[in-house]
């Protein structure tokens, strides 16, 4: 449906065409994990809330991962709508990241259950094509196909991010998903995350 994509594909196809500069957000080997998140449903909510109730809400909710990105040292790229392009050196501190975005949420959400959001993250960790400070995308895009087919409320990582953190303190994921990709051949495996489990350490 077009209002559970939006925001994700407005910022893939910024990305698509163009040199991406992730403001120096790579790991020493040039892998930079990327995170793709927006809001589902938010169409739905604009028309349900109005206009001011609905930019109140996307206000704290901005609010709220903003301030998880700069704990968990992660640079915001894009943003758009109700959707954010991040990138981090640490594929363990983007995951960390995107499952304080999640609990921030939820105890947001407790507080304040008329203005409760889901949120949908998918993320992915890979080389990048540089030319000079700037940075192409084929492990961009993926990351945002990864996101665009998470439910709100989920956080879906590839087969390559799983593989990166799992080397350090252990990480719970749930049953993994076979899943087609646009734009991508064949399918891919994909990782629920259990942020609802402790927080990842290293």
């Amino acid at each position: 449906m077009a209002s559970r994509t939006s925001s994700i594909q407005r910022l893939s196809e910024l990305v698509d065409p163009l040199e991406i500069d992730l403001g120096g957000a790579t790991s020493p080997d040039g892998a930079v994990t990327i995170v793709f998140s927006d809001i589902e449903g938010s169409t739905e909510m604009v028309e349900r809330l109005g206009d001011e109730e609905w930019v109140r809400i996307l206000r704290a909710h901005n609010d709220l991962v903003r301030a998880a990105v700069a704990r968990h040292g992660g640079s915001e790229v894009k943003s758009q709508g109700d959707g954010f392009m991040l990138a981090f050196t640490s594929s363990r501190a983007a995951l960390r990241c995107a499952a304080d975005v999640q609990r921030s949420l939820e105890r947001y959400g407790q507080d304040h259950p008329d203005d409760r959001v889901r949120v949908r993250i998918g993320l992915h960790s890979g080389f990048v094509v540089a030319e000079g400070p700037d940075y192409f995308g084929r492990n961009v895009i993926l990351a945002a196909r990864i996101a665009d087919r998470a439910r709100g409320g989920e956080i879906l990582v590839s087969d390559q991010l799983k593989q990166f953190v799992e080397g350090g303190a252990p990480v719970r994921f749930l049953p993994a998903q076979e899943l087609a990709l646009k734009g991508f051949a064949g399918t891919h495996q994909v990782h629920p995350f259990d942020w609802r489990e402790p927080e990842p350490d290293g």
